[in-house]
């Protein structure tokens, strides 16, 4: 018997291998490739190793880190020329970011010779709320969207038109990054047609005046458009536009896509998929923007206030909105719209920015800024040392009663994270009897079954021994962690003994969360308690020197020096304030209060050696302290300058909170001179402290 030619044999299973992936949305594991070609999932061991060999030739197909096999991207073939036969696409979406954004509508055109023959729309529900600029963009409305289906309902029947065909689109890159990125979500393979971008070559063969966005290209070649911005009607005028360009490029010698690359490689013009903040904001309106530290507040046509930030450079932060793409994020979606005026406030340190930032927060409760406007709605932890037997709990405001309360809290969520990591560890009850009389006792609830509850209810339990449990749980909210650390520590290593893992990160992350509050707290209550002390800043206003008397974790009084002012009159007018804080009575945190308090504290732990904080002793040499404050150089103040807002976020820094970051979100607009700043830099002091100059 002759010998069997092998290659064509291995030919023909290459090629039902692409067949096989092809049909399985372009990936495949190593399982179904074997079944699939030899009938048999028998010893995986024996064809594993012939599979490899088999497929690692084929320079169609690709193994992938996770071991499954998937289709390449083929390129085009040189001699083959400009395709004629081919299928033109555009996609909508919710923003720009394949990982992050979805698919809305995919509209695709199929060409056949250079005659259309088959069109393909649909549009796609991304199981979220458009962004405003989008509906506005695009004129699809979420309502339009609620019946219509997902991506994965329609991948297969895309697939089946796309075919093998030469994928054409206009930044073709854009449209199949965000096809590949959804095909991933659905478990597929990413499309593996050929495809070619009609953007280099209409940066070769047109002169757009500067702008190659598809509309721009299709005005400048006579291409009357009537919808814009929809997937069919782009995927439409994309086919169209390459079909006379190719025209064209056959004309001056472009043969092929490869005879253009060095042509198309000269521009570098990069066009932008969506509009960015300068395509609605004026650059004139820079012009009153100064370039120094400070706070600014946006502002709609009324006067509202939507977002306020603080910048090191205020000129820069607001010129980098410019180039910022709209709706760059969802919490800042529509704001650009919206915004018609920004107020700017010039402060001397970082200090001072952020504590006016989060006044300003307070008093107008910018919709943009999502953290820091609801400081009413911070958590107490309440302990009800006047009932027979303490409960332990949240509580969103301080009455007058019996109780202890511990807080207020800025993170709900994290208070939320202690009551429920103490309830686990020290087995407190939580029911609401009263147990003023017999008809509380005597009948135990589920909770003592489940071992969640010592059982005060059933006489197992002395009040000594139940009120040690409270004074573990106070002890641990007034930052005596040790014995709670030590028993989480026991129950997270017991649980992982059992391999009950959920359980143990559950503990773990509930120990993480409640440590960071209560270091928080701690460290306020430790700046309150501690010694007060000076700060001596730059003052923009009289361009020498501010110094800011810090009481019980307070802002105190802010003492301005004006240039032509003796050291004498300074140093009185700082005792005057510091008298008439001893004279005041004693204060209490409270949640109006928090947010200031745990600023001053972050900002002093991180600034207590610094040679521009001053702390007091009795008795005070105000004279020597105001001598020695307007001395500093100004590289003493190198540490104050405000860090700049990023990509819409204030980022967590040196005098932040760790415990809960502000969150500052938005884009601004129109730009008006700032109102006088003194006014609001003095009333960051004390009401009662009479505290200005």
């Amino acid at each position: 018997m002759s010998d069997q030619p092998v290659e064509p044999a291995y030919d023909r299973l290459r090629s039902r291998a692409r067949q096989l992936l092809l049909a399985r949305g372009g990936i495949a594991s190593e399982e179904q490739l074997i079944e699939g070609l030899f009938g048999s999932l028998g010893n995986r061991r024996l064809w594993a190793p012939f599979l490899a060999q088999l497929l690692e030739t084929d320079a169609e197909i690709v193994r992938r880190p996770d071991g499954t096999w998937a289709l390449r991207r083929r390129p085009l073939v040189p001699s083959r020329g400009w395709p004629r036969s081919f299928v033109a696409l555009d996609v909508e979406t919710t923003g720009l970011r394949p990982a992050r954004h979805r698919i809305i509508e995919i509209g695709a055109v199929r060409y056949e010779d250079g005659c259309c023959v088959e069109r393909f729309s649909v549009l796609v529900n991304p199981h979220r709320r458009l962004p405003v600029y989008i509906v506005r963009l695009t004129g699809i409305r979420d309502e339009d969207l609620l019946t219509a289906p997902s991506f994965v309902d329609v991948a297969a029947a895309f697939r089946v038109f796309l075919g093998e065909s030469t994928v054409i689109g206009y930044n073709v890159g854009f449209d199949l990054d965000f096809l590949n990125a959804e095909l991933r979500r659905i478990g597929q393979g990413p499309l593996p047609n050929p495809a070619l971008d009609v953007l280099p070559l209409a940066r070769a063969l047109l002169t757009a005046n500067g702008r190659y966005d598809l509309d721009a290209i299709c005005r400048s070649i006579g291409l009357a458009r009537g919808t814009r911005h929809r997937a069919l009607p782009d995927a439409e005028a994309t086919a169209v536009l390459y079909l006379h360009l190719v025209e064209r490029a056959e004309q001056v010698g472009y043969r092929s896509p490869s005879d253009l690359q060095p042509a198309a490689t000269r521009r570098t013009i990069v066009v932008e998929p969506v509009a960015r903040g300068r395509a609605v904001l004026d650059q004139r309106l820079l012009a009153d923007t100064p370039e120094l530290p400070g706070v600014y507040l946006m502002r709609d046509a009324l006067g509202r206030v939507l977002y306020v930030g603080k910048a090191r450079n205020l000129r820069q932060r607001v010129r980098s909105y410019f180039s910022q793409p709209l709706g760059y994020t969802r919490k800042m979606d529509g704001l650009l719209e919206s915004v018609a005026e920004i107020e700017t406030v010039v402060t001397g340190s970082e200090l001072e920015a952020l504590l006016l930032e989060s006044q300003f927060v307070q008093r107008y409760k910018p919709p943009y800024n999502t953290q820091l406007r609801n400081h009413e709605a911070y958590p107490y932890v309440k302990v009800e040392l006047g009932r027979p037997w303490p409960r332990l709990m949240l509580a969103r405001q301080r009455d007058d009663d019996d109780a202890v309360y511990v807080g207020p809290f800025r993170s709900t969520a994290a208070a939320r994270s202690v009551v429920e990591l103490l309830h686990q560890l020290l087995p407190l009850r939580t029911c609401h009897r009263s147990f003023r009389d017999a008809r509380s006792y005597g009948r135990p609830c589920l909770q003592l079954t489940l071992g969640r509850c010592i059982g005060p209810c059933t006489g197992c339990v002395t009040p000594d021994e139940y009120r040690a449990l409270v004074d573990c749980a106070l002890r641990y909210l007034s930052g005596e962690t040790s014995v709670v650390v030590e028993r989480a520590q026991q129950l997270l290593a017991d649980a992982v003994e059992r391999l009950d893992f959920e359980r143990a990160a559950r503990l773990r992350d509930l120990l993480r969360r409640s440590e960071e509050l209560v270091f928080s707290h701690r460290l306020v209550r430790q700046t309150i308690s501690g010694r007060p002390c000076v700060i001596v800043t730059p003052c923009p206003e009289t361009g020498d020197r501010a110094f800011l008397l810090i009481v019980a974790g307070r802002l105190w009084a802010r003492v301005v020096a004006d240039p032509r002012e003796h050291d004498a009159a300074v140093a009185a007018r700082l005792g005057a304030a510091w008298e008439r804080a001893q004279q005041a009575a004693p204060w209490t945190l409270d949640q109006d209060s928090l947010d200031a308090a745990v600023i001053i504290a972050r900002w002093l732990s991180e600034h207590a050696e610094d040679p521009t904080v001053f702390f007091l002793e009795h008795p005070v040499d105000w004279l020597a302290l105001v001598r020695n404050g307007r001395s500093l150089p100004a590289s003493a103040f190198a540490v104050h300058a405000p860090v700049d807002d990023e990509n819409g976020t204030t980022k967590r820094t040196r005098g932040a909170d760790s415990e809960r970051g502000t969150q500052c979100e938005g884009t601004p607009g129109k730009h008006r001179r700032a109102r006088p700043s003194l006014h609001a830099l003095r009333s960051m002091a004390d009401p009662h402290s009479g505290g200005a100059r």
